[in-house]
């Protein structure tokens, strides 16, 4: 079977019982068909088949052989989507960073064969994990780069873009420009096309903070009558939203429903457990509003149930798994450490805060984050030539190493430079970067190059009570890093 017989034959097969497509997709993948285009295809079905029923640790076990060697694939556009889907997948398993890399590997990926049909649906991607995180001015960053590029893409991609844009905005308690968004994202659709339920979601939460109730009571309905038939995904996102209007208002009646609603998909999959603590936690907050001791207690015995099984799932697969699915691929090691300085590239950045977010033991201690960017870069290229550039960045690795080793040293762009010092308040780390400047003063005074090194540096350090995540820290330490080089500046003149 080739790639074209596959789609053509896909059409017949998705006419199949789940059970059916499931048994036909797992045979194909027991035949020859290593590293070809029908490989993806049966693997994306095969998974997409798992995501539908919520079961997203099924999904990923079945579509990571891919990612972990895609490069060694024919490039079809399925490839990307087997990107987002195991995105997706570790984006409902609460791994935002991971999902954050699939998405921007896709991207990458779709920049490489100029896919630009996928680029804003990629950037929207991205913006979701920054929802998640609550960190929505980044969110909103995304999707205003998600479109810039909408020419490109289908029509009907506006409207998530919109949509998404609208919830962000909601959560900054920006309600008129809210409003503004939701309804351009509406206008994006077709007239015969189904408002879908993230969408109906938006409208719901977004006309009860404008206390427009008959809005609200409509939108509403069309949630709850739609529950069943939602995703696994879907279904969590509408749950929550709903309850959170139901208890602002007292609306007993909907917090009922939906901890029914919950009931009965728990009952379902069973061995979702990260649904079942969100379930839990829900049921402990309805149960402390009434003030109902015994419901507390059942809830409280509930919420340590599905702690301890989540807590013994991360023993035994977390670290290990997350490990699996942002080294996607052991042989392309310009991914992982560039040439000319030695040190880690921005991708293993990425893996790196990761591990590190996700580590129960390593984000409850303080980590230091410096950025440092080389002064004059360009000016030397462009007087001496990039070679003289070349030299001056592999002088400065090597001063930093010499201090840091490079086990935490990572070449973020051309010029710039990030080093992670693990359990280092931000004072240490400062210090640190100090050293750094004695020693490449003393080399400038001893070496005779046509060149002196020079850098900026600002320093934060990452403290998870109060930061949505290490990567956001950057921004930061990139601004006190070019407040520095301003000052630099000026006390030169």
């Amino acid at each position: 079977m080739n790639y074209n017989d596959f789609l053509t034959r896909q059409q017949q097969i998705e006419k199949l019982s789940i059970a059916e497509q499931k048994n036909f997709y797992e045979q194909l993948l027991k035949k020859k068909y290593d590293k070809t285009e029908v490989r993806i295809l049966a693997s994306f079905y095969y998974g997409q088949l798992f995501y539908q029923e919520g079961n997203f640790r099924k999904t990923i076990e079945i579509i990571e052989p891919i990612i972990v060697d895609y490069q060694s694939y024919p490039y079809t556009p399925k490839l990307l989507s087997c990107f987002n889907l195991i995105g997706v997948a570790t984006h409902c398993e609460t791994e935002y960073n991971v999902s954050r890399f699939f998405y921007e590997t896709a991207l990458k990926i779709a920049m490489e064969n100029d896919e630009k049909y996928y680029y804003a649906f990629e950037y929207n991607n991205i913006a979701l994990t920054y929802i998640e995180e609550q960190n929505y001015e980044e969110a909103l960053k995304s999707l205003a780069l998600a479109e810039d590029v909408l020419k490109d893409c289908d029509e009907e991609m506006g409207a998530y873009i919109y949509i998404n844009k609208s919830i962000s905005l909601q959560k900054l308690n920006r309600l008129t420009e809210a409003l503004k968004a939701f309804e351009l994202g509406v206008s994006q659709y077709h007239a015969d096309t189904i408002v879908p339920d993230d969408v109906t979601r938006c409208a719901a939460t977004l006309y009860y903070k404008l206390e427009q109730p008959e809005k609200y009571e409509t939108y509403k309905k069309q949630i709850l009558s739609k529950m069943d038939e939602m995703y696994a995904a879907e279904f969590m996102d509408a749950c929550r939203e709903l309850f959170e209007c139901g208890r602002d208002s007292c609306d007993d009646n909907l917090m009922n429903h939906i901890l029914r609603s919950m009931n009965q998909y728990m009952k379902k999959y069973p061995d979702e457990i990260k649904v079942g603590l969100e379930f839990a936690e829900l049921i402990y907050v309805y149960a402390v509003g009434k003030m109902d001791k015994d419901a507390i207690l059942e809830a409280l015995e509930a919420k340590n149930y599905y702690k301890d099984r989540i807590i013994e799932y991360s023993k035994e697969n977390h670290i290990k798994s997350l490990q699996q699915y942002i080294e996607i691929n052991s042989q392309i090691s310009e991914l992982e450490r560039d040439a000319l300085t030695g040190f880690k590239t921005r991708k293993a950045y990425y893996k790196d805060i990761a591990i590190i977010e996700c580590d129960e033991e390593m984000c409850n201690q303080p980590v230091g984050i410096a950025f440092a960017d080389v002064n004059g870069l360009k000016k030397i290229n462009d007087n001496l030539g990039h070679e003289a550039g070349d030299e001056l960045l592999a002088a400065i690795a090597k001063k930093i190493i010499t201090i840091f080793q490079e086990a935490g040293c990572y070449r973020f762009g051309g010029d710039e430079f990030i080093i992670l010092f693990a359990n280092t308040s931000r004072h240490d780390a400062a210090t640190a970067m100090e050293t750094l400047s004695h020693n490449v003063a003393r080399f400038n005074q001893q070496a005779a190059n046509p060149w002196q090194l020079a850098f900026s540096w600002g320093c934060v350090e990452y403290d998870p009570a109060s930061h949505p995540s290490l990567n956001a820290l950057v921004a930061t330490a990139d601004r006190l890093m070019y407040q520095a080089k301003q000052k630099q500046g000026r006390e030169r003149r």
